[in-house]
C-alpha cells in the first residue's frame, strides 16, 4: 500500500477492527456529498460512508443477489455486506468509496461470520 506522506493526511485505525486501517485527508473543504460524509466526526470517515444513500443502494443490491442469506452459514440474521478487498487509488491518495466496488468483491455475511473472518484473515488492500 502506498502511504501518503503529505501533512494533510492522517492515519486512522478503526476501533475494534485490527485488520482495517486507512488514510484520510483532514481540513479540506467538502467538495462533494461524498466528502461531506468523509468529514463526519461522530462515526469516523468510514462509518459515516455506511450511511450514504449510494452505499445503502449497493448494499440492498448485494443482499438481494445473495438472497438475504450469509454466503457462508446461510443465516438470515444480522446480515452485513463484506468487502473482499480494499482499493487505494494512488493517483488521488484516497481509498475507493464503499459503493464503488464491483459486485464480485462484495459478499453477504452474518455478523458472526463477518467478525470471525476479520479475526482470522486480513482484507487485502490493492493499490490501483
Amino acid at each position: 500500500m502506498t502511504i501518503p506522506n503529505h501533512a494533510p493526511y492522517k492515519y486512522l485505525q478503526f476501533q475494534g477492527d485490527q485488520s482495517y486501517s486507512r488514510y484520510v485527508q483532514e481540513n479540506v473543504p467538502a467538495k462533494s456529498q461524498e466528502q461531506d460524509y468523509l468529514n463526519v466526526k461522530s462515526h469516523g470517515s468510514y462509518g459515516a460512508l455506511l450511511f450514504h444513500p449510494d452505499w445503502k443502494a449497493k448494499r440492498k443490491k448485494i443482499l438481494e443477489r445473495d438472497m438475504h442469506r450469509c454466503v457462508y452459514c446461510r443465516s438470515d440474521k444480522d446480515l452485513q455486506v463484506h468487502h473482499r478487498q480494499y482499493h487505494f487509488i494512488a493517483s488521488e491518495q484516497r481509498f475507493r468509496v464503499p459503493w464503488d466496488y464491483p459486485g464480485h468483491l462484495l459478499i453477504t455475511l452474518c455478523e458472526s461470520c463477518h467478525s470471525k473472518g476479520h479475526n482470522k484473515y486480513k482484507v487485502p488492500t490493492i493499490t490501483i
